[in-house]
């Protein structure tokens, strides 16, 4: 009888010397060595304390890789759950976010998946409550601490990219308690989360005006958490949330109805940018398992680096990591100076400011998110077996980072949704420069489709008033419908029925034709 494959015993393939070569403050040393150039010597600084931490975690997080959160506390410790705003003592911008992610990713990718989940996600939706209560104030120094975690409702079944015109109904009360029913998926760290800061609407038909922000805890009558198996996520606790008539008191509402919205999409810039930091920080660290693993593995006598199939292959991803790396800074530092400073300090950015911001922010992580799975893919590829090897206790991580990086595209906004973003962007930025041609442009196509539906509209009348016996009563009704409703819009001034009924004319004048024609045809 065939032996049971759960019951066969894993072998190791730890090369010493490879190990040895691959370890964290190796890669950390590569990845200084093109940072710090950057940088000025405070953030080169707080960056060597981020991995000093990182480097005496390692072992730890290496024993409780199928569940991250046990480290949590210890990073809070450092203050290193998030470094996007200030707090505590800890100074904060998204630029310092972006540091500590370029560390947190060398040391566990998924640890800093659920963190930023956390820290950020949460935590900014708490931190940028200008009232916070009681009960929210203490959540957050919970979170940002790391001894309690966090996770958002957002995406829900059927509204993923559509995050806006969500289901979850929440009811107000007059005295400002409320009740959540529906349900979030893909809620980050929701299997073990202790805060939930879940976004819901008062009416599903007007959802931009309704939407509200709720503060719930774990153990809340009627909420209630089920683990979703996402095999790229080894170890964070993905989940689907149901909330069934569960009750919130006035002093969980983080965000009244109408600002809840307001507050969704400003906090999306920022979560992006934090996840473009991420992004690179895997970028970084799989070209230094690269660049490492290439020099101390040898092939027909010498190393493979020295092969052009190789080492092309490695210039090529550095080259595009040094730039993008140098854009992102350039995202981070709008921010900071533009929206951000503001924001600390109780003022209301300039709209054409956060304008600008999100499309460099979609940007970012449309470029980086990809380049993150690429360069991983590449990584791998190019260590071969051992690129595919996950061991435990290994210094060998590019193939979770590989995993982890295949729905780097998806969190935060799919790609598609960045590229929409994007594309606004384009327009806008050419509406001031160009917008009497575009409006010229229009003005001639208006006075174009007029001159063609004209001559549709009398050539219509004609095949009617001509052949009109040739067609079935119900072709010469739909055609004389047609018509009357066409003229009747456009005498109104209804010019949404008007070009519905505009679309379909052509459509009916050509099936009458061809009826017409083939009947004349027929008597002929």
């Amino acid at each position: 009888m065939p032996i049971k494959l759960s019951e066969a015993a894993f072998g190791q393939l730890l090369e010493k010397d490879h190990e040895k070569a691959l370890n964290i403050g190796n890669r950390y040393s590569f990845i200084n060595a093109n940072l710090f150039p950057l940088l000025s010597r405070e953030e080169q600084d707080m960056v060597s304390g981020f991995q000093e931490v990182n480097k005496q975690l390692l072992p730890e997080v290496n024993q409780h890789i199928d569940d991250v959160y046990p480290i949590f506390p210890k990073l809070g410790e450092h203050g290193m759950i998030q470094r996007m705003n200030p707090y505590k003592g800890w100074s904060g911008s998204t630029k310092h976010q972006m540091l500590l992610g370029f560390c947190n990713v060398g040391m566990s990718p998924e640890v800093d998946m659920a963190i930023t989940a956390s820290g950020i996600l949460v935590g900014n939706s708490l931190f940028h409550n200008p009232k916070r209560s009681d009960l929210q104030e203490r959540a957050l120094q919970e979170i940002y601490a790391g001894t309690k975690v966090g996770g958002i409702g957002i995406t829900e079944v059927g509204n993923g990219s559509d995050a806006v015109n969500m289901k979850l109904k929440a009811t107000v009360n007059p005295d400002n308690s409320f009740v959540y029913n529906g349900v979030k998926i893909y809620t980050t760290n929701g299997a073990v989360a202790d805060y939930f800061t879940t976004y819901g609407v008062t009416d599903i038909s007007e959802p931009r005006r309704t939407m509200m922000l709720g503060l719930f805890e774990r153990g809340a009558e009627g909420l209630k958490t089920e683990r979703i198996a996402i095999p790229a996520a080894r170890g964070v606790g993905i989940a689907k949330v149901t909330y069934d008539n569960v009750k919130g008191t006035a002093d969980q509402m983080v965000a009244p109805p109408g600002e809840g919205y307001k507050r969704l999409f400003r906090g999306l810039t920022p979560e992006r940018i934090s996840i473009i930091g991420d992004s690179l920080g895997g970028v970084w660290n799989a070209i230094a398992h690269g660049i490492i693993y290439a020099q101390v593995r040898y092939q027909f006598g010498k190393s493979i680096f020295k092969y052009q199939g190789v080492s092309n292959v490695l210039a090529d991803l550095y080259s595009r990591a040094a730039a993008y790396t140098a854009f992102a800074f350039q995202i981070a530092d709008f921010y900071d100076r533009k929206v951000a400073a503001k924001i600390h300090h109780g003022e209301k950015p300039d709209p054409m400011d956060e304008g600008t911001v999100a499309i460099m922010a979609a940007q970012g992580k449309y470029l980086t998110a990809y380049f993150a799975h690429e360069t991983a893919y590449e990584v791998v590829q190019l260590m071969g077996g051992r690129g595919a090897i996950s061991e435990d206790g290994s210094m060998n991580g590019i193939s979770r980072g590989e995993n982890l990086s295949r729905i780097s595209e998806v969190v935060g906004g799919h790609r598609n949704i960045q590229l929409m973003i994007v594309e606004a962007g384009l327009k806008a930025t050419t509406a001031m420069s160009i917008g009497r041609f575009t409006d010229k442009a229009k003005r001639e196509q208006r006075k174009m489709d007029e001159e063609i539906m004209g001559v549709t509209v009398a050539n219509a009348e004609k095949l009617l008033a001509e052949d009109g016996k040739f067609l079935d009563e119900g072709t010469k009704k739909e055609l004389e419908g047609i018509l009357a409703k066409l003229k009747a819009a456009s005498e109104a001034k209804n010019a949404i029925e008007a070009e519905a009924y505009a679309r379909a004319l052509p459509r009916a004048l050509a099936k009458a034709g061809k009826e017409a024609y083939q009947k004349k045809k027929g008597s002929a």
